[in-house]
């Protein structure tokens, strides 16, 4: 079975292909020069130092390139590093298989999508269910959904990522809307399924996660709501008033975190929390991950705080 980088324990040696995620040419003490670089593929990151030779490397060296990579898991302090030993630019005659660069949801894509359009045949307002329907019908739009991840660092990092969270937050507002049986359920679960569908736009994924021009230029919640006022102009006598509260539900999902209003509406309020939930457990899941047998309190530095993962230390005798 083959071994990527964050599969191998401390004292091992790695050798693969991976991905150069950054590089930072930094000074030493003696007035030389060292190169700080970051390595990824689909089990992780990690760091490692290159100190001889470095100004040659950071140029040589394309952030978003493949590379091959020899060196040593080391510990420093609390994080795994890898002593590189050696590395060099991939070519074409390495014939690397771009799978294993970037990780992968655990979900099956096909199944997953299946799965959404089960949600919206359950849409009674026609309006909304044709929309959800004039969008996900679009080939180009569901294999980019399928594929996309649902963001760069901090949750479902991942290709099929985007897919894999849109059902989480789904499946919380469909509960949510047993809860609180007065709000519009149709509007919410079309909401859940809409709120970061700009994001198909705003990532790119060949070698690494990063953003797309128009990601940085216009933001995934400014492109999902032009895509929805687009393919609502498509449907015959669609409600203005519905095509304000669906075009909320995503303006609004992020809140205080970067949207250009905040929430208005009870569904917009229950969205906006649905998706933190989902957004902050996989975080959660994935920190957790990287954490160092017995390790159970890290500081987390989004949340700004100290985060507890596993049971307390036992109580000594007496």
């Amino acid at each position: 079975m083959k071994r990527f980088l964050r599969d191998h324990q401390v004292g091992e040696m790695f050798t693969g292909f991976c991905v150069l995620r950054s590089k930072d040419l930094r000074s030493k003490r003696d007035g030389g020069t060292y190169l700080a670089l970051e390595f990824g593929d689909r089990s992780g990151r990690l760091s490692g130092m290159i100190w001889e030779d470095a100004e040659r490397l950071y140029h040589e060296l394309e952030v978003g390139g493949i590379i091959k990579l020899q060196g040593r898991i080391e510990q420093y302090r609390d994080s795994l590093q890898v002593g590189v030993k050696k590395l060099r630019r991939a070519t074409s005659e390495d014939d690397v298989d771009a799978t294993d660069l970037l990780p992968v949801s655990p979900d099956d894509p096909e199944e997953s999508m299946g799965r959404l359009n089960n949600i919206v045949a359950t849409i009674g307002n026609p309006f909304l269910r044709g929309l959800l329907e004039n969008i996900l019908e679009d080939e180009k739009i569901t294999a980019a959904f399928k594929r996309a991840p649902g963001g760069k660092l901090w949750h479902h990092n991942r290709l099929g990522g985007l897919l894999e969270h849109t059902l989480g937050v789904c499946t919380i507002c469909r509960f949510l809307s047993r809860m609180y049986p007065e709000i519009d359920k149709d509007l919410l679960v079309a909401g859940a399924i809409l709120h970061d569908i700009g994001k198909i736009e705003e990532f790119r994924y060949d070698t690494l996660i990063d953003y797309t021009d128009r990601g940085r230029l216009v933001g995934h919640i400014t492109l999902g709501a032009q895509l929805v006022s687009e393919r609502a102009s498509r449907i015959e006598e669609f409600p203005p008033d519905l095509l304000d509260r669906i075009t909320h539900l995503i303006l609004s999902h992020q809140a205080e975190f970067g949207s250009p209003v905040l929430p208005a509406t009870r569904e917009a309020f229950l969205l906006h929390y649905a998706d933190q939930i989902d957004s902050k457990m996989d975080a959660l899941w994935r920190i957790e991950g990287d954490l160092q047998e017995g390790e159970r309190w890290i500081f987390v530095r989004l949340l700004d705080r100290y985060i507890n993962f596993g049971e307390d230390e036992p109580e000594e005798d007496s």
